[in-house]
């Protein structure tokens, strides 16, 4: 533990030095999406932008499952460096203060009534958010007792919603309390869970009197199909195997998109696209994909 909280040190010192850094947040998905596609994207293309690429730890639990998962993750740190990071180790990020912690996590988990009421009613209990019991106490409580859970065929137990959480709460963290130095946090994600407790999150805060006018980074996405779609146009999928790249690696996909109209107006649209509509998506230049 202690060379644990060495290393979650250097991270704050290194996310606090002044620079326009450009950080990556990495969900279990996106990665096992890119395990698919390495012979044919190199992760240096896809990851050489980037100063950091941040998994927490409950994240970083699902990517073990597979040993390809892992071993990609492992080999990232040729292009980037790469960080796991314990949800404990969020209070040094925060630097300590235990009460915007709350908020953060319980506004991050504010898209499912039920996990907030667990909140309320299991780590609250009635008190002034002064009063709760040690940050490490009822962060154990919440991932222990207040998500579902199931266990795997490896005997692994898996919480619903565990990494979506990390990674929206982990986002605000770096979005309010390093925007000074971070240029750019762009979660790799294509599980409309984590795009809606972030936006959720995000609505939250823009209320609440200890965050509203406080200046923060936007928090930017980039989905399995915005990663297709942004390959296409920087030709790292030759034109000619596009279709069979499509048809090997996608599903039907619910997206979330804008296109410029004529007038240069925007009309923005989330509907169901079938790999047929979404291949004529990809020669359309006047489309922005959002997730």
């Amino acid at each position: 533990m202690p060379n644990e909280r060495r290393k979650h040190k250097w991270l704050k010192k290194y996310l606090s030095m002044g620079r326009s850094l450009k950080v990556c947040i990495l969900d279990n998905n996106s990665v096992e999406f890119l395990t698919w596609v390495r012979k044919s994207v190199s992760p240096e293309k896809i990851f050489n932008q980037y100063d950091m690429i941040l998994i927490p730890q409950w994240v970083w639990t699902k990517v073990c499952d597979s040993e390809n998962r892992k071993s990609y993750i492992n080999d990232l740190k040729h292009y980037s460096k790469v960080q796991i990071i314990d949800e404990v180790d969020y209070l040094t990020l925060v630097d300590y203060k235990e009460a915007e912690l709350y908020y953060l996590f319980l506004y991050c988990c504010y898209n499912v009534s039920r996990l907030v009421s667990f909140i309320k009613k299991n780590i609250l209990k009635n008190r002034r958010v002064e009063d709760l019991d040690p940050y490490e106490e009822w962060l154990n409580i919440f991932y222990e007792e207040g998500l579902d859970q199931r266990k795997l065929s490896n005997g692994r137990i898996q919480r619903k919603n565990a990494g979506e959480i990390s990674i929206s709460v982990l986002s605000y963290i770096l979005s309010y309390y390093y925007n000074g130095n971070i240029d750019i946090i762009t979660i790799f994600s294509s599980d409309r869970d984590t795009y809606e407790f972030i936006s959720k999150a995000k609505e939250m805060l823009y209320k609440d009197e200890r965050f509203k006018d406080r200046i923060n980074t936007s928090i930017t996405f980039k989905s399995n199909d915005f990663l297709v779609y942004e390959w296409t146009r920087l030709g790292y999928i030759d034109e000619h195997n596009i279709d069979t790249f499509v048809q090997n690696y996608r599903q039907t996909r619910r997206i979330k998109f804008t296109r410029k109209k004529q007038d240069n107006s925007i009309d923005e649209q989330d509907r169901l696209i079938e790999n047929t509509a979404f291949l004529e998506m990809l020669k359309d230049s006047t489309i922005h994909l959002i997730f």
